[in-house]
């Protein structure tokens, strides 16, 4: 899909602006430094829709960014809501055309947002339908921000959890989700603890390195997915540029960096890597780590990449548990609505081409 060309006179998004930058251009605007903090207050802490709303600016200065930049730009394409769990997803259409996902997940007592970073993905793993897209670009720290803020508009409530495990690969898009995750994470910005912000990565091994050596508070996990490198390479093309061992030595040096925890996805895939021998060697190549794993059949809908049976998952769940107590194994949410990364954007492609033949 092209994207729409922007016009000349499009609004820049506030949300691209970090609290220092407001400050900046409170002090090119003449205005004094304390408006930058009830300008970011406004926006997240109070989540306000339009300038008009923040009372305590005057007028003027409400008017002039009014006339500068927008608060929101994303525009909501399809949703659906599954009846089996209420997990929500959302289809949304950028200012330039494209489009990108976001899912709500219900959890027990637990409200998960999962978020987009990347409009598509070039890592091209074989079981997720975003890879197929290809990168079509990175997202900016605002379009990030929003997928949360108009989410928590639309159930009146805000998350327990956030996830970068949405549209794209964070670690190759890491000053943007950085920045998105500080603000989310701060306590004067939208509020949520960093340590339940999580940025996940299939293996882009220096961002890992970037991430501990600057001391991110967020949660940190790794789509491990294979712990035979022939088949990882197969299912996720970039263990041949970042093999299984290099990549555990760098979760180890996050671990004794940061003395945190680190989880490690596994995404269940019958004919690939759900034998009861994977489930002994994923212990193994784990068990020395501070980390804890979690365990999801695959919500694919390639006939390439299915879920294992019932049966074979328990079994391989009760081979990891019985020689570790750090295993969670996670339902399957919204499969039937397509709520699996790229899924919702494809199914609204085809029906748009459908509509034009």
């Amino acid at each position: 899909m092209k994207p729409i060309e922007a016009k000349e006179t499009d609004k820049k998004s506030i949300l691209d602006l970090s609290v220092d930058d407001l400050r900046a251009l409170m002090k090119q605007w003449g205005e004094p430094a304390y408006r930058a903090r009830q300008i970011y207050e406004g926006l997240y802490k109070h989540g306000h829709k339009s300038f008009e709303a923040i009372t305590n600016l005057s007028k003027d200065l409400r008017q002039k960014l009014n006339d500068t930049f927008t608060i929101r730009r994303l525009r909501q394409v399809d949703a659906v809501t599954s009846a089996k769990d209420e997990t929500r997803k959302f289809l949304w259409q950028l200012h330039d055309g494209y489009k990108i996902e976001s899912v709500i997940i219900y959890e027990g007592k637990r409200t998960t947002f999962c978020i987009s970073s990347q409009v598509g993905c070039p890592l091209d793993c074989k079981f997720c339908a975003t890879g197929k897209m290809g990168l079509l670009r990175n997202l900016t720290p605002g379009e990030i921000i929003e997928q949360v803020l108009q989410m928590s508009e639309i159930i009146e409530n805000r998350p327990s959890n956030i996830v970068y495990m949405g549209m794209g690969e964070p670690m190759l898009n890491y000053e943007a989700v950085i920045a998105s995750a500080r603000v989310l994470g701060d306590m004067e910005g939208f509020g949520l603890a960093p340590r339940r912000i999580t940025i996940s990565t299939s293996g882009v091994i220096p961002g890992i390195y970037r991430f501990a050596d600057e001391e991110q508070p967020f949660s940190l996990a790794i789509s491990l997915n294979s712990v035979d490198d022939e088949v990882r390479k197969q299912i996720m093309p970039i263990s041949k540029k970042y093999p299984i061992e290099k990549l555990l030595h760098a979760a180890r040096y996050y671990t004794e960096k940061s003395g945190r925890l680190i989880t490690f996805e596994y995404v269940l895939l019958d004919k690939f890597n759900s034998t009861q021998q994977d489930a002994r060697k994923l212990v193994k190549l784990t068990h020395s780590l501070k980390s804890k794993i979690n365990v999801i059949p695959c919500n694919s809908d390639d006939p390439l990449y299915r879920p294992p049976s019932k049966e074979k998952t328990a079994v391989f769940r009760e081979s990891v548990n019985d020689r570790s107590r750090r295993i969670t194994l996670r339902k399957r949410k919204g499969w039937e609505i397509q709520a699996a990364c790229g899924q919702l954007y494809a199914e609204n492609e085809k029906r748009k081409k459908k509509s034009k033949n």
